[in-house]
């Protein structure tokens, strides 16, 4: 299947076309851990759509191998329904997976991908970056969501936590459609609106956390938000988006703050692992399970999910009136086994 877009008109198609939210897609393993649950994750992906998420990201660093990985992209790609878009995960070991995750990507049809930088990539410089970036940009035709996070350990080039020069120069890339900004620090509103300044005219500029949406909404005009597991609070980050972007700011306000004791509970409990570096996907995967999703545990190494965190991560839950199942029982094994 072709991608439903030339190069040249990447630009275009996601500054008219791309409205909403994109979720996580977690993978999901059989019983034994040997091989992917396929039909699980149909499952997930045909239950983000239900939920009304634009689209969702189908996520690596989860457990997955390489091979492993490119089979769970062509069956969320095979999975999901019509206009529901899927957006790979260009995050591995080396530039080269990525690029052939990338290409990969192209002949699946798939909307886009999400950059990511090799833990071994240790730029001295923002030249350096632009010129890792491009190398994934000309691999292939498909759209990328430029991702700039003080994750990656640049902070040392920029106090934003990544070079503004570098972002200049990517958002001239023909391929790149939006900009995934998690900089800024304790600033990062302000570090946001600068970057908005500098490459907004290029790229859409976004910050994916849910709690800044209705902000993004209605100061900079933001339409679409990706990518982080807005799945954990069921249906309710398309349903603020859609009434923001509707106009209906008091139908928004109250649809966002009815789940803000689910917020608080999922913010305390990353904060309980703070400067970890890394994202507690088994916690998402939960988080996951009580709004419909399969659940299901993913392969070691992964930071344990303990139960004093399932029970308070269930309790804003509750708080918050979702419909959740009676117990935990049945998250372990996950929905299809």
């Amino acid at each position: 299947m072709a991608l439903p877009y030339t190069r040249g008109e990447v630009k275009e198609r996601a500054r008219n076309e791309w409205v909403g939210a994109c979720s996580v897609t977690l993978p999901s393993f059989t019983a034994d851990f040997t091989a992917l649950n396929e039909a699980a994750i149909r499952h997930d992906v045909g239950r983000a759509a239900q939920l009304g998420f634009w689209g969702t990201l189908v996520a690596s660093e989860s457990g997955t191998t390489f091979e492993e990985y490119k089979r769970f992209l062509e069956v969320a790609a095979e999975a999901a329904p019509e206009g529901f878009k899927i957006v790979s995960h260009l995050s591995f070991d080396t530039v080269e997976q990525a690029t052939e995750v990338s290409q990969l990507s192209a002949g699946l049809g798939i909307e886009a991908g999400l950059l990511s930088y090799p833990q071994s990539f240790r730029p001295t410089s923002a030249a350096e970056i632009v010129d890792q970036t491009r190398y994934v940009a000309e691999s292939s035709d498909l759209a990328l969501i430029v991702f700039a996070a003080t994750t990656w350990g640049f902070k040392a080039l920029s106090p934003t936590g990544f070079p503004m020069a570098a972002l200049e120069e990517m958002a001239k890339l023909d391929t790149a459609a939006a900009l995934k900004f998690e900089g800024g620090g304790a600033a990062q509103f302000t570090a946001l609106t600068e970057v908005a300044d500098k490459v907004g005219d290029q790229l859409i500029v976004e910050y994916p956390q849910e709690q800044l949406i209705p902000a993004q909404a209605r100061l900079f005009g933001t339409r679409w938000w990706g990518t982080s597991a807005y799945e954990s609070y069921g249906d309710r980050v398309p349903k603020v988006i859609d009434a923001l972007l509707a106009g209906r700011n008091d139908e928004a306000s109250e649809i966002f703050w009815s789940y803000n004791p689910a917020r608080e509970a999922k913010g305390a409990f990353h904060a309980s692992f703070a400067g970890a570096n890394l994202i507690h996907r088994q916690g998402w995967k939960y988080l996951s399970w009580l709004n419909g999703f399969n659940g299901g545990l993913l392969r070691m190494p992964q930071m344990r999910l303990l139960p004093g965190q399932m029970k308070s991560l269930r309790a804003g839950l509750a708080a918050s009136g979702y419909d959740l199942p009676a117990d935990d029982a049945d998250f372990y094994a996950g929905r299809l086994t």
